[in-house]
């Protein structure tokens, strides 16, 4: 029976595109900073989570439309970065498909 890797290459390409992105300092430093921005926004509304859990479900929705649009905004940001990383790890994918081949002959 053949296996399927195509899930598992998924995976394991996108680990390796996002480790390789943070080889890149202004792309490190920016994600750094993100997370800290993402965690202290947590830890607030955590905090604020027990006061608003009425009208949770009321304003679960415009929270999720905000969220998708930051999301969204950061993606248009980022094209560009994104593009040049994408590019960057097929020819990583290429040399080493090279190399691969090299060492068999």
């Amino acid at each position: 029976m053949n296996k399927n890797y195509f899930w598992l290459g998924m995976a394991a390409g996108a680990v390796i595109g996002a480790a390789a992105s943070l080889l890149h300092s202004e792309t490190r430093d920016q994600q750094v900073r993100q997370l800290k921005g993402m965690k202290s926004k947590l830890k607030s509304s955590n905090a604020s989570t027990e006061a608003h859990a009425v009208g949770l479900q009321a304003s679960s929705k415009g929270n999720l439309k905000d969220r998708v649009m930051e999301w969204k905004s950061l993606y248009e940001e980022n094209q560009d970065t994104i593009q040049n990383l994408v590019e960057d790890v097929k020819d990583l994918v290429d040399a080493l498909q090279e190399a691969r081949h090299k060492n068999q002959i």
